[in-house]
C-alpha cells in the first residue's frame, strides 16, 4: 500500500515528534475510587497507551506517590514496561514542583505533554497547570484519568480546561497523531496491532 502523508497539517494538530507521556501515580491505593470493570478498561486503556509510545518512541515518564508508604505503580503497568523505566518517587502534587521530575520533563526537550493518571482534582491538575504556566503544551487523556468520584474528576476537568489544556481521549489522541489511514505512522500501528483501542 502506497503511504500517504498529509500535504499540510495545522500548527494546532498535534504530532507524535513534538510528544512525551507523563504517567502520575497509577498505583492501587488511588484506583480505589474505580469499580472492578472500569478499572479493568482504565488498565487496558494505559497498557495501549503505553504500547503506542514504546511502538513510536515518544518518551514516557512515570511517578509513584510516596512509595514508601503507598506502594509503587500497579504491576500490570509495571510488565508492560518490562521493569524498565525509571519510576520517580513524587512527593509534591506538581510534577513539576519536584526537581527531579522537572529535570526528567526538560531532558526529553518535547513541547507537548500528554498527560494521564491520577487524581483529576489533584496531582493531575496542578502538574497541568504548572505545565502551561511554562510554556509546553498539554493534552489531557480524560478517560485515562480520574479521581475518587466523578464530581471530582469533573471540577478537575473543567479547572485544567479552563487554564487552556486540551482536553481529550486516547482514542482521539491516536488518530491525531496518525493523520491518516495510509501514514507512515499508521503502518507501524497496524503492524502491531494497536490500531483498535
Amino acid at each position: 500500500m502506497e503511504v500517504m502523508e498529509p500535504i499540510s497539517r495545522s500548527s494546532a494538530l498535534i504530532n507524535k515528534e513534538d510528544c512525551c507521556i507523563l504517567i502520575i501515580d497509577v498505583q492501587i491505593c488511588f484506583m480505589k475510587g474505580l469499580k472492578d470493570e472500569n478499572s479493568e478498561i482504565f488498565l487496558n486503556k494505559m497498557k495501549h497507551l503505553i504500547r503506542i509510545s514504546q511502538v513510536l518512541d515518544i518518551p514516557i515518564i512515570i511517578t509513584a506517590e510516596n512509595i514508601q508508604e503507598n506502594g509503587t505503580v500497579h504491576e500490570e503497568i509495571l510488565r508492560i514496561l518490562e521493569y524498565k523505566v525509571k519510576i520517580f518517587d513524587k512527593f509534591i502534587y506538581s510534577c513539576w514542583g519536584q526537581k527531579d521530575i522537572q529535570d526528567e520533563i526538560k531532558k526529553h526537550q518535547k513541547r507537548v505533554v500528554i498527560l494521564c493518571g491520577l487524581e483529576t482534582d489533584v496531582c493531575i491538575m496542578q502538574t497541568a497547570i504548572d505545565l502551561l504556566d511554562n510554556g509546553y503544551r498539554v493534552v489531557l487523556l480524560s478517560d485515562l484519568t480520574f479521581s475518587r468520584n466523578m464530581t471530582e474528576h469533573q471540577l478537575g476537568l473543567k479547572r485544567i480546561e479552563s487554564q487552556g489544556a486540551i482536553v481529550s481521549l486516547l482514542k482521539t489522541w491516536q488518530e491525531e497523531i496518525t493523520a491518516g489511514i495510509r501514514t507512515k505512522i499508521n503502518k507501524i500501528i497496524k503492524m502491531h496491532n494497536l490500531d483498535n483501542i
